[in-house]
């Protein structure tokens, strides 16, 4: 059955609900044109601390972890010159560099509709 207008627009809000209870504010640093701009948004973030038995490793050592987080982030953010992402709630240059920051190491919208429901990015910790 192909979904319409309406039933677009209710998949979202339904979406958009769901996500409102666990976000998380941080700082998106974006840089254009050799100078960095800061951005503050509310995403879910998600550690990835249980590494999967089951998948082998190809060069037979134990399995890794491949990311250090999930983040899932409402439709409409921008991930192009995104530089990475800092777990603080202030957006100044200060916070940020005391901050834990984040690469992205994949970000793909994802969701039933078929434009997408959400952004899920997989993230690495600079160290």
């Amino acid at each position: 059955m192909p979904l319409d207008a309406r039933k677009t627009a209710h998949i979202l809000s339904a979406i958009n609900k769901t996500l409102s209870g666990r976000q998380k504010t941080v700082v998106f640093v974006y840089q254009s044109g050799g100078s960095y701009s800061y951005s503050v948004i509310s995403v879910v973030f998600r550690p990835q601390k249980i590494i999967d038995p089951q998948i082998p490793n190809a060069s037979g050592a134990p399995p890794t972890l491949e990311r250090d987080l999930i983040m899932i982030a409402p439709l409409g953010i921008s991930f192009t010159g995104l530089v990475f992402v800092a777990d603080t709630t202030t957006a100044s240059a200060a916070a940020v560099q005391a901050a834990p920051k984040y690469e992205v190491i994949e970000a793909a919208t994802v969701g039933i509709v078929p434009t997408g429901t959400h952004v899920r990015a997989l993230l690495r910790r600079l160290r």
